[in-house]
């Protein structure tokens, strides 16, 4: 008989079984016949090739059966020098593949009969889907089992070659020392990555339009810097008029648009993406009201949700639940997929995608006073049936975050990718893949990220991401500064001017100081900026004023952007010279337009 038991978890899908024949001429299938026991061992080669080694145990709990044969499944056709053993001498295993699945069987040499009594047999296999190399990161992903009570002890060990780099994490981490038991390899197996950051170039293309007959601002969202991930913005074309900042941290690029005018915005984005928080980050205030509020797809006051949000208070236990109740529906991956909200994805569990786990867990959380919200973005995938991208515009991505009021930190989280991976761990860790385009807390829909910003009805690629080596060393923030003052003032009035700051490098500028005096008209002007984004312009505004003289006086705006020193001459004229400029040009006027009548006159007479 044989015997499968099976989980699915990221790359791989194991299915681990042995076949069981009667000493009876007819066979019996039943459970609990053998007890398995596993020592597994994954020892990964420089090169990313893993070689997997079972040690397996077998003990009959019957005195009338034993296993004769040995079956493993695995979903990958990349395997390679398979070898297996008994206390028998070597087994010729008989493999097959098909349909991208190898199916490796063993007819055991030895037969062990009698109640308690032991066999062990080991195999050895080489496979190049337990590692892989994505960019800077080598990412690692060992097959959880599922709960199978002919399984005894199951204990798993890992080798990494140093060449990987620092363990950026590894979920879960080992029980003891370097090896995990069985009740860690049930909760969804092992994931792990090596690195300290992934880094990715973004081609970004957006088409903002004016339908009114009047001029209006057009406005872009550009992937933002986060705790998680920092923007480089290599080049932006056309440039905007500035970038400014939102209340959830979006990069909001405003570009001036005439009657009528459409115009098509291209974005060449360098993004760092890291799995522990950065130390140079500057978080946006975060006001807890704002958070916790209903919007159109998070129905925070609806009695369901209500009820959910009273069972389940933590962050843990509301993404736990949302993971487990819902039912990811890969037919709506590839349709015009329509969002659900939170409370249509109760009312159809088993249709979500992305959106809907998104939205369900953000509802339950506001509902529970937990500030929630929404990141869109892309999200690299090298198996889309384990972990796939919901959004079909551009093949995006959604996860929520929640506000750890304690950290002071927004934390990203993904449960749909927990519910399609069996268990996979993505709450204490993200990993290097998700990268945020846009961030929708204040409105459950906008601003709308990259991709969703097309010039027709018929969707086009828009979104163009890929890995890059490393962060350019030649990315810094450029600030240029000028003054704006007029060169001639009259005395006795109250002119306006601006300092005005422009950052035109490719990353933000933080903790600009700026101050300004004058030797006339009492010009003072003390501020911090604390942050510029790349491609934003910011103006401070001033009001001099200019006293009573009778004679010109020459005054200085002296001002200075953190080392940056700059100053703006002026002229002041007194009022005297004012009253003899109005009467010059009232006087020219005069003249000008006695000229122009005895012209026209001229030429009336002359005709007759």
């Amino acid at each position: 008989m044989k015997k499968r038991a099976f989980n699915v978890y990221q790359i791989l899908i194991f299915l681990f079984g042995f076949v069981l024949l009667s000493l009876c001429p007819k066979p019996v299938y039943a459970t609990g016949e053998f007890q398995a026991d596993y020592d597994v061992q994954y020892a990964i080669a420089p090169s990313g090739k893993t070689i997997a080694t079972q040690h397996v145990t077998l003990t009959n709990k019957l005195s009338n059966y034993y296993p004769k044969q040995y079956s493993l499944l695995l979903d990958s056709d990349k395997i390679s020098n398979v070898i297996a053993y008994d206390d028998g001498g070597v087994i010729s295993p008989a493999i097959s593949v098909k349909d991208g699945k190898t199916d490796i069987t063993l007819a055991f040499n030895v037969k062990t009969i009698g109640l308690g009594k032991s066999f062990t047999f080991s195999l050895r296999y080489e496979h190049s889907g337990i590692a892989a190399q994505n960019g800077n990161i080598w990412e690692i992903y060992v097959p959880g089992i599922t709960n199978d009570p002919d399984i005894g002890e199951y204990n798993v060990t890992l080798a990494v070659p140093p060449t990987f780099g620092p363990a950026a994490y590894l979920s879960p981490r080992p029980a003891s020392g370097n090896t995990w038991n069985k009740d860690q390899m049930i909760r969804g197996g092992i994931a792990g990555a090596y690195g300290s950051s992934q880094n990715f170039v973004a081609n970004l293309t957006y088409s903002i339009s004016n339908d009114a007959l009047v001029p209006k601002i057009g406005e872009l969202a550009l992937p933002p810097d986060t705790a998680y991930q920092k923007v480089t913005v290599q080049n932006l074309d056309p440039k905007p008029q500035t970038v400014v900042r939102d209340s959830d941290g979006n990069w909001l690029a405003r570009y001036e648009l005439g009657p009528r005018e459409s115009m098509a915005v291209h974005a060449k984005v360098h993004i760092a993406t890291f799995i522990a928080a950065r130390s140079d980050y500057l978080a946006p205030q975060v006001t807890t009201p704002s958070y916790v509020t209903p919007q159109k797809y998070w129905q925070v006051n609806d009695p369901q949700i209500q009820t959910l949000a009273k069972r389940y208070t933590t962050p843990r236990q509301i993404y736990d639940y949302v993971a487990s109740a819902l039912k990811y529906d890969y037919s709506r991956v590839n349709s015009g997929t329509v969002r659900l909200g939170a409370v249509g994805a109760l009312g159809a569990p088993s249709q979500a995608v992305c959106m809907e786990f998104t939205d369900l867990f953000i509802a339950i959380a506001r509902a529970a006073g937990i500030p929630a919200r929404r990141d869109v973005g892309y999200a690299y995938t090298n198996n889309p049936k384990l972990r796939p991208l919901s959004l079909v515009t551009d093949v995006l991505h959604a996860w929520p975050e929640y506000y750890d009021s304690d950290q002071k930190l927004w934390i990203p989280i993904d449960p749909t990718w927990a519910n399609t991976t069996g268990g996979a761990d993505y709450f204490t860790k993200l990993d290097f893949n998700h990268i945020v385009f846009a961030i929708n807390g204040a409105d459950s829909t906008l601003p709308y990220p990259a991709g969703f910003y097309h010039a027709t009805s018929t969707p086009t690629k828009d979104v163009d991401v890929t890995f890059a080596p490393s962060v350019s060393l030649t990315s810094h923030p450029d600030i240029v500064s000028h003054i704006e003052f007029p060169s001639q003032i009259g005395a006795g009035t109250n002119p306006t001017g601006a300092i005005v700051i422009s950052n035109n490098g490719d990353t933000s500028a933080y903790t600009i100081s700026v101050s300004a005096q004058s030797n006339v008209g009492n010009v003072g002007l003390t501020q911090v900026i604390p942050e510029l984004l790349p491609y934003a312009t910011v103006r401070l505004p001033f009001t001099a004023t200019i006293p009573q003289t009778f004679a010109s006086v020459n005054g200085t705006i002296k001002a200075q952007v953190n080392d940056a020193t700059f100053k703006q001459n002026f002229t002041v004229r007194p009022i005297v010279w004012l009253i003899a400029a109005i009467a010059i040009f009232a006087v020219t006027s005069v003249v000008i337009a006695v000229k122009l009548v005895q012209l026209l006159l001229w030429k009336i007479f002359k005709k007759h």
